[in-house]
């Protein structure tokens, strides 16, 4: 299923930024962090009113007769821009629908005082999938030098396919990378169905996010491990091969891909300017492959090459993400 930033009639995008413009390039940059209005306005999530429509009596198409639905309704938005109705989804009675601006209240209560700011918010898939970001006050520093932010991420879906979700996600800043990388054993979630109100949730969800806290932790002390674990060439390409293994009954074009793949993984590695403090590292070779799979990595067909990047350091389903987690754990465990 195709996870796209939503673009409206108008050309705009459903998108907002604090501080520097978004990777793909779309949408609003504010001159700093925002409030929870100024991002829901900027970033077009305001006044959708999402709201359950019954479906009613249809007809059966063979014997004409009508066929009660009274347990289906749509889901339905008031578009933004065009102030339309438009249609998000299909759900049962027990749906609960969870507005945008109740995202946003979440977050804000469950920070509390914490210092934490409003810093990304956005829509996908035409809207049947929203995310609000907040920056966590204090970055965790590897080295002494590498700066790692964390940032607390809400997710929810208004088409009926997923649960209201939050994690905390570390963010590398000198690449403006959006970091997934799940560290072993650990689950930095926590997670709501639409069958219930998110609002009385607020001390449970404190309760797991105390595992978040202490998973950031754990972030920078194992980061901090591999930056004190030197690594030559020799041993990266070790690396490089076990995280793209190449099937030998593979054939030419899909050889010559894994060779370029492997080509630009060890310059990355050994030359580019961006891992100049941390060259010869593990750390340096975990920052590596998200550097080729967020700025590097081809984007084949039609598609708008900023969009497709955005999905790609985005969405925590994509298989970018799912090999920075591979990195992550084969660079902890060897």
């Amino acid at each position: 299923m195709a996870h796209e930033i939503e673009i409206f009639a108008n050309g705009s995008a459903g998108f907002a930024a604090a501080g520097k413009p978004g990777w793909h390039g779309l949408g609003y940059t504010a001159p700093g962090p925002m409030t929870a209005e100024e991002l829901l306005n900027n970033a077009q999530l305001a006044g959708w009113d999402v709201r359950k429509v019954g479906v009613g009596p249809v007809t059966d198409p063979v014997t004409g007769q009508p066929v009660t639905a009274d347990e289906d309704f749509l889901v339905v938005r008031t578009n933004p821009v065009t102030g339309q109705p438009e249609r998000l989804g299909m759900v049962g009675k027990d749906y609960k629908v969870v507005q945008n601006e109740e995202v946003t209240d979440f977050l804000q209560t469950l920070v509390d005082e914490s210092g934490a700011v409003f810093d990304t918010g956005g829509s996908l898939n035409g809207g049947r999938r929203v995310f609000v970001t907040m920056r966590l006050p204090e970055p965790l520093m590897v080295g002494g030098f590498d700066q790692v932010d964390l940032y607390l991420a809400a997710f929810s879906r208004h088409d009926g396919w997923g649960a209201f979700t939050t994690v905390a996600t570390p963010v590398r800043v000198v690449c403006a990378n959006t970091e997934r990388a799940a560290l072993r054993n650990h689950a930095a979630k926590f997670t709501v169905r639409h069958t219930g109100h998110i609002a009385g949730r607020i001390a449970e969800a404190r309760e797991a996010l105390k595992l978040t806290w202490r998973h950031g932790q754990a972030f920078a002390a194992e980061a901090e491990k591999l930056l004190s674990v030197p690594m030559d060439v020799k041993e990266f390409r070790q690396f490089a091969a076990a995280l793209h293994p190449m099937d030998p009954n593979a054939k030419e074009l899909r050889r010559k891909n894994h060779e370029m793949t492997m080509r630009e993984l060890e310059w990355l590695f050994t030359s580019a300017p961006t891992q100049e403090p941390i060259r010869n590292t593990r750390w340096a070779a975990y920052n590596a492959v998200t550097e080729r799979l967020d700025h590097k990595s081809p984007v084949f067909g039609s598609r708008d090459i900023g969009t497709v990047r955005a999905e790609r350091a985005l969405l925590d389903d994509h298989d970018n993400t799912k090999t920075k987690i591979r990195a992550f754990k084969l660079l902890t465990t060897a």
